[in-house]
Formats: C-alpha cells, sequence, structure tokens
C-alpha cells in the first residue's frame, strides 16, 4: 500500500507542475486575458510549491479503489474535487484579511469557474495516466 501512495502522490505532484506550466503559457500567450481574467503571475516559487504539495495531496485519491479503473474517467472524477474545493471553498475563504475573490471565483471574472475546472481536469488525466502507467 505504501507504494500506491508513493506514486500516487508523486502523480499528483508532477500534475501539479503541469498545472503551473498550463496557466503560465494560458496567461503568457494572452488566452486568459482574452477572456477577461486577470491573475497576477504564476512564474513564482511559493505558487510552484503550493501546486505540487497539494497536487501531491489531492493525487492520494488515486490509490483508492474507487471511481471505476479506466484511467480518463478517474481522472476526470478525482480532477473535479480539488475544482470544486477550490471554486466553493478556497476562493470564497481566500487568503487575505478582505477575503478572497468570492464563490467560483466569480470577483477575478466570470470565466475563472471554467479555467479551474479546465486545469484541474488537465491535472486529473496526467496524474492519472501517470498513476495508471507506473502502478502496476
Amino acid at each position: 500500500m505504501l507504494k500506491k501512495l508513493s506514486i500516487a502522490f508523486t502523480a499528483g505532484s508532477i500534475g501539479g507542475i503541469a498545472t503551473v506550466l498550463f496557466l503560465i503559457i494560458a496567461g503568457g500567450t494572452g488566452l486568459m486575458s482574452a477572456i477577461g481574467i486577470t491573475l497576477p503571475s504564476f512564474a513564482n516559487t511559493g505558487f510552484l510549491y503550493k501546486q505540487i504539495a497539494w497536487g501531491g495531496l489531492w493525487g492520494l485519491l488515486f490509490a483508492l479503489p474507487l471511481f471505476g479503473t479506466a484511467w480518463v474517467q478517474r481522472g476526470l472524477v478525482i480532477g473535479l474535487m480539488p475544482a470544486l474545493a477550490t471554486l466553493f471553498v478556497f476562493f470564497p475563504l481566500g487568503t487575505t484579511s478582505s477575503g478572497g475573490p468570492g464563490v467560483a471565483g466569480l470577483g477575478i471574472g466570470v470565466m475563472m469557474p471554467v479555467l479551474v475546472i479546465v486545469a484541474n481536469g488537465l491535472w486529473g488525466l496526467l496524474a492519472s495516466r501517470l498513476y495508471s502507467r507506473v502502478n502496476i
């Protein structure tokens, strides 16, 4: 079981790195500004560290015998969990004294929920594929 947990954490962490790269590319190419989302730079070590750590923790869900055996199905279902937590727990609570961007991140832009779901879907697919390939 320890091997499965290690592989799941690692797959989730690598997925976290890929999420940061996706967001950097989306910001750098102008995709985010085109859909009305203005965010600070993602190219900092604090954001990268957070995504690696949280990606690994959420990745532990891949070690559970739930959500089917197809890696695409597992990746999308498990990827939806951190997306929902971000939209309905972390964003509303925020990390500043004035709160966060509100429910679903709508204070940042109306397309923020779409960006969060797409980014976490990509994380889930990549992490699930890595987990299924390595966990033999």
